[in-house]
């Protein structure tokens, strides 16, 4: 498919080359223009390593007045829809860099998915976790296949042990950002949203710290149709992507760095090209309690008998806050 003209100029403009901080030491090169071909590409070179999860409709519909459609990205073996992006990218390395290794740090859903991936891969992989990450995570981390080192009792002990690892090893330092090729893998969701859901009215996606998938799959939607609306939903207790689109660059509220409760909603603040798509492609982005996250983290229980985090439930607490009145009777994913 090539893309028309309007959207074409529309990524372009959103992913203009930014350089990047010298202290990324992951992929410090300049991105360039992601493309619908990219996203494109990334469905099929990842189509075997993740599962094309169902997008189905939901029993919540009748009480919220209006047609919903959930994506089950915690089928994903890791549980989460960051192994997209991750297999994406661990694959589109230089071989000689495969052989050398990634190396990642803290407990987030990026890092279990690089373990996992990496393994699978046969690339070697580590994961630095501070002392206080629970028992729990490490075994499930050590059973994906990663080297896991306990160093250091604080997230920053971490990052800066990898880093420094890294540079002695010639490992390739990971950390979730918004490189094309990463952006390009979760865009995939999107195509599949589409693919599956006829005559989509609006696309909800989590935003916050980390703003990728609602980047990468608003350029993917818009593409195939600009008429579909695109949300993001954040905390309002940390509304970094709010107070960056109006500010025009990048902010971050260190306050949300080690939340647990919101853990990827949170954490450190994305980069320039997932702003500058998401303030090009996005059509609106609201806040929501944690009361409304919780109260819809119940609510897919009941129905759907989905355990989710709060990534995986924010995107529902934004209808159950009473946040999107415009949707009644309309058709969303």
């Amino acid at each position: 498919m090539k893309i028309v003209s309007r959207n074409e100029e529309l990524l372009r403009d959103a992913l203009t080359c930014i350089p990047q901080s010298s202290s990324r030491t992951s992929l410090s090169s300049c991105n360039k223009l992601i493309r619908f071909e990219d996203i494109s590409a990334a469905a099929f070179k990842i189509q075997c390593g993740v599962q094309k999860t169902p997008c189905m409709y939901s029993r919540l519909s009748k009480q919220y007045g209006m047609d919903i459609y959930l994506k089950k990205e915690f089928l994903q073996y890791t549980g989460s829809v960051k192994e997209r992006g991750v297999l994406y990218l661990l694959t589109s390395l230089p071989q000689d860099q495969q052989r050398k290794g990634v190396i990642v740090a803290l407990d987030s859903n990026f890092s279990m998915a690089v373990a996992y991936h990496a393994s699978e891969l046969h690339i070697p992989v580590f994961v630095i976790m501070s002392t206080s990450t629970s028992p729990a995570r490490v075994k499930m981390c050590r059973e994906y296949g990663a080297m896991v080192i306990s160093y250091g009792t604080t997230a920053k002990d971490s990052q800066t042990h990898a880093r420094r690892l890294a540079q002695e090893n010639g490992y390739l330092y990971l950390e979730e950002e918004d490189s094309a090729v990463y952006l390009a893998g979760l865009g995939t969701v999107g195509l599949e949203v589409y693919e599956q859901v006829p005559k989509l009215d609006a696309v909800i996606f989590p935003a916050g710290g980390h703003c990728g998938l609602l980047a990468g799959s608003a350029a993917a939607l818009k593409h195939l149709n600009p008429r579909i609306s695109i949300i993001g939903v954040e905390s309002e207790s940390f509304p970094v992507l709010q107070q960056s689109l109006k500010a025009g660059h990048p902010t971050e509220d260190q306050a949300c760095n080690n939340h647990n409760f919101y853990g990827d909603v949170s954490g450190l603040c994305f980069g320039s090209n997932s702003l500058q798509l998401t303030g090009k492609l996005v059509d609106k982005v609201v806040s929501v309690r944690e009361e409304d996250i919780l109260v819809s983290m119940l609510r897919l229980l009941e129905c759907e008998r989905a355990t989710v985090d709060a990534e995986g439930a924010i995107g529902l607490a934004a209808l159950v806050a009473g946040k999107l009145p415009e949707l009644k009777g309309k058709r969303y994913g």
